[in-house]
């Protein structure tokens, strides 16, 4: 063989193999839906913490929570739900809002302008209290997003389910004349098969039937509040299409 020849054998010899195909992407990472927790006392305490521990404990959802107890709708000059809807919603930009307000909200509809307040109990509050629901829902609201509406639990407190009543419906027929808002039917979780308060039931992670309201018959003890967010949590997942089965 000439060094010619040699040279070039072994030029060839040395030549860089050809590149080995990329490899495959890693799989991507499914994406996280975002749930934002709004609310008075019941986001604040038990329930609230105990649905937003459930929340972060899936793989698929990423929760927060801004709460203030008693508050509602009818006093923004003391807590204005309208500008703190609207600041929760940009920062965390949501996939589901879930709400629960109104049981603060039975007394005369005030503004932040100092006008003269709507009392409770005359026939323009439900329509002032109607024009409210309207414009938080239209706060919280953007294309693709669902708003949870938690109807409030009954009680049971005769004096108190009065007021409940009106501000139910009225929220009912809000949230339902809505396309991208659920509304949440909470008395099945809460009564019995006549239709009275239930007073105690079982809770995972206790022995026995356990008391689920507090002294004031409103509030939830420690194994109300799980109790409820164990309610509440699959409701949840079905809205973000993670139920399985």
């Amino acid at each position: 063989m000439s060094a010619a020849s040699v040279q070039e054998a072994s030029s060839a010899a040395v030549a860089p193999a050809a590149p080995l195909p990329a490899a495959a992407p890693a799989q991507e990472v499914a994406r996280k839906h975002k749930v934002l927790l709004l609310g008075d006392s019941l986001i604040a305490t038990g329930f609230g913490e105990y649905l937003q521990a459930q929340l972060d404990a899936h793989p698929r959802i990423q929760s927060a929570r801004r709460a203030k107890s008693s508050t509602g709708l009818a006093r923004p000059d003391f807590f204005d739900w309208m500008d703190v809807g609207r600041e929760e919603v940009e920062r965390h930009q949501p996939d589901v809002v879930i709400v629960i307000l109104g049981g603060n909200d039975g007394q005369s509809l005030q503004d932040t302008q100092g006008g003269k307040p709507v009392p409770w109990g005359k026939a323009e509050w439900e329509s002032g209290y109607r024009q409210r629901m309207e414009k938080f829902l239209g706060v919280l609201a953007s294309p693709g997003r669902k708003i949870v509406w938690l109807e409030l639990p009954a009680t049971g407190l005769k004096r108190f389910e009065q007021k409940l009543g009106l501000i139910r419906t009225v929220q009912r027929e809000v949230i339902s004349s809505r396309q991208d808002a659920v509304h949440l039917d909470t008395r099945p979780f809460f009564t019995d098969a006549k239709g009275r308060a239930l007073r105690q039931a079982r809770v995972d992670g206790f022995r026995k039937p356990m008391r689920l309201r507090m002294e004031d018959g409103v509030h939830f003890t420690i194994a109300g509040g799980r109790y409820f967010a164990n309610k509440v949590y699959p409701e949840v997942l079905g809205v973000l299409g993670l139920l399985q089965g």
